[in-house]
């Protein structure tokens, strides 16, 4: 579950990212009856087994709802609500209506799941703490673009291909750039940012998830990561960019 919006005097529509569809919404209506059984079980973060009977229109009508995976853990956590919603918000404006993309299914799977398993370890006051939480977004979010297509190239320059002196980001041409290719229009990258944002976009989420809060990239790296790499990259080939909670 996405996100759902207040709809007429007591229905509620709900955009999902689901399995075989992609990102579609569906209509419950009367959801919002004090006696319905459906609003309670139409919430973000909530992993559902729905049924719907399709219509006429973009909306199918919900019929029945089955949680999978509540995530209280996640849920009961400021912190990691903040992270969460930073997610599920770039995955509704990310990606295409009724366009499937089983990779990105699992991988949003995942990241919620461990979202959840590890706010739940550390309790009320999130994901853990909140580098744990920054390294978790900013993996997810370099794992999605990846998904979706647009990941941008950190292994070599986009220019000439050298491995070596990559001091900087262009997101025109989708990648880093080496100290010979460097022009004024590219933004500054030190290596430790270089290397925070390939051992992301490489290391399995699980893995951050469970890692000494020392081996995770430091709050500096995380802010130019989200700043230099990723939000430029969503902004120039997706149009969007991410929304970050206060």
């Amino acid at each position: 579950m996405l996100r759902t919006l207040r709809y007429g005097e007591a229905d509620l529509i709900a955009h999902l990212y689901t399995r075989h569809a992609g990102r579609r919404g569906v209509i419950a209506k009367g959801a919002r009856k004090p006696k319905s059984r459906l609003g309670a079980r139409l919430e973000p973060f909530l992993a559902l087994r729905l049924q719907v009977v399709e219509g006429r229109g973009d909306l199918a009508t919900v019929r029945g709802v089955e949680v999978e995976a509540a995530h209280e853990g996640l849920r009961s956590s400021w912190r990691a609500q903040q992270v969460g919603a930073a997610a599920l918000d770039l995955v509704s404006r990310i990606t295409v209506e009724h366009e499937a993309n089983e990779g990105l299914y699992h991988l949003l799977r995942n990241f919620l799941d461990l979202l959840d398993s590890t706010a739940a370890r550390t309790g009320a006051e999130g994901a853990g703490d909140e580098r744990r939480g920054g390294a978790l977004l900013m993996a997810f979010e370099l794992k999605l673009l990846h998904v979706v297509g647009i990941a941008p190239q950190l292994g070599a320059c986009v220019r000439c291909g050298d491995t070596v002196g990559l001091v900087a980001f262009s997101p025109a041409d989708g990648g880093v750039v080496c100290s010979g290719c460097r022009t004024g229009g590219d933004s500054g990258m030190d290596a430790a940012v270089h290397a925070a944002a390939v051992e992301l976009m490489r290391t399995p989420l699980a893995e951050l998830s469970t890692r000494a809060e020392e081996d995770l990239p430091n709050q500096r790296e995380l802010r130019t990561i989200d700043a230099g790499i990723v939000a430029p990259t969503c902004l120039e080939h997706a149009g969007v960019r991410p929304r970050r909670g206060r």
